[in-house]
């Protein structure tokens, strides 16, 4: 196994409708952008929320959240941190925009999870760096739309939602877009 070379500090915990948002970062964000960051989630969320469950999300869990509460870990992180944790967990080179590492969604038997009163449903680490560099390419695209979008795209796949076909891709695109259009009005 790898030695990850990332130093994370706690910023703040978000308790937010049926969910405790912990987010880290890595010194890739000033403070003015992680409190923006923050904002954008919170408004996000009850939007996400609503969304998803139009579109059902929650069954693919099998998830009652009025008797829930779930937890998830955001980090804020730079391409190296990326690059290792592709490497080593998908064993691909170099970094990329997002990666999530699901809990319950992809648990070998997801009814021991549903049992506890907090589902941990997993991590989403987003490199700054990244977004940085792809909005370049990106005209009238702002660092916060974008990781934003990612930390959308990072909740669908907690929630159990994969792109491995074209249909799968564009629905995860819609629901991004729904959001990220209500949000951004």
């Amino acid at each position: 196994m790898v030695e990850l070379s990332f130093t994370r500090n706690h910023i703040t915990t978000l308790t937010l409708p049926f969910m405790s948002l912990e987010i880290y970062a890595d010194q890739v964000l000033g403070t003015p952008q992680l409190q923006s960051m923050s904002q954008l989630i919170e408004k996000a969320w009850p939007l996400f929320l609503y969304i998803a469950e139009e579109e059902k999300l929650y069954e693919a869990l099998t998830l009652n959240l009025k008797k829930k509460i779930l937890e998830v870990e955001l980090v804020w992180t730079n391409n190296q941190t990326m690059q290792e944790l592709n490497q080593e967990y998908r064993k691909k080179e170099g970094p990329t925009d997002v990666l999530t590492f699901t809990l319950l969604a992809d648990a070998a038997d997801p009814d021991l999870w549903m049992s506890l009163p907090v589902l941990q449903l997993g991590s989403i680490f987003i490199s700054v760096d990244y977004a940085r560099n792809a909005i370049v390419e990106l005209p009238g695209t702002t660092l916060e739309y974008y990781l934003l979008e990612r930390f959308i795209h990072g909740m669908l796949h907690l929630f159990g939602m994969h792109h491995d076909t074209m249909e799968k891709f564009e629905k995860v695109v819609t629901i991004q877009n729904r959001v990220l259009e209500a949000v951004f009005q």
